[in-house]
């Protein structure tokens, strides 16, 4: 999707900051997001449904009766910022870093709804830092064997360990696999040359990568309605746009699907 920056587009400001390699990088990157946009127009505004969904769904319990909801609703309010912050990723042709970004969203999700479903657990997760015995109480909950104790088999939890595992090895780790993202092989007949990739730019794969970042996004915004349930399922409008998603998402599975002859997504 990138093409050659064109320097001029930046303004005066950003002219006297940037320096040339900086500005070359920041231009790619702001052009591959309005590319990404026109390429993926209603794929975007799935994602865009699906932050208005979250945002209004925090808006309904904002008041709350029961204080021990309070370290779950803040923990799934910061996995709401990594949503944000990887669909802006995402379309920029970032993906391992959207990849790595929304992982991190994931174990928010799974250790908010852990505490929602376990108050008494609130105190071993915020007292983590204050001594050996207290980290070990923290670690036997949410660090060993997680996929027993964070991700059951409800509200798309059980969906997320499988992304959880994927998004490690594509994004977060140092592995074959998260470094064959980015390398390419641009030898010739007289050199042995290696090449990195900053941006993800063909849109067949683009297709794939994008819909996953939605998918895992709406599984974690499942989890956030499951645990507030009862409340949010009497916010009709919030109910409405839900089914909404669910419906233009599986839309958008089936156009991306035959537009670039994908066999699975």
């Amino acid at each position: 999707m990138t093409g050659t920056p064109n320097r001029a587009q930046l303004d005066p400001f950003e002219k006297e900051a940037f320096h040339p390699d900086y500005a070359d990088y920041f231009l790619r990157k702001r052009q591959n997001f309005f590319s990404s946009l026109t390429v993926f127009r209603d794929l975007w505004e799935c994602f865009q449904l699906l932050n208005d969904i979250w945002m209004r769904g925090m808006a309904d319990i904002k008041h709350m009766s029961d204080q021990m909801h309070m370290l779950p609703s803040i923990l799934f309010y910061a996995a709401h910022a990594r949503f944000l912050i990887a669909m802006e990723l995402g379309f920029s042709c970032c993906i391992s870093d959207a990849y790595s970004v929304l992982r991190d969203g994931i174990e928010l999700v799974c250790h908010a709804h852990k505490i929602f479903k376990e108050p008494s657990l609130t105190s071993v997760w915020t007292n983590k830092h204050k001594g050996e015995a207290e980290l070990r109480a923290y670690d036997k909950v949410f660090t060993w064997d997680k996929k027993k104790n964070l991700f059951p088999d409800e509200h798309g939890l059980a969906q997320l360990h499988t992304y959880f595992g994927k998004f490690s090895e594509m994004a977060t780790h140092s592995s074959v696999t998260s470094l064959g993202t980015g390398f390419t092989d641009i030898s010739d007949a007289n050199n042995l040359t290696w090449g990195f990739q900053y941006f993800q730019t063909d849109p067949r794969r683009l297709a794939v990568l994008l819909f996953a970042l939605l998918q895992v996004s709406a599984h974690m915004e499942e989890a956030f309605f499951g645990c507030f349930e009862p409340r949010l399922h009497l916010d009709h409008v919030l109910v409405g746009m839900r089914d909404k998603f669910n419906r233009v998402k599986d839309a958008q599975r089936v156009y991306l699907r035959t537009t670039y002859k994908l066999d699975t997504m």
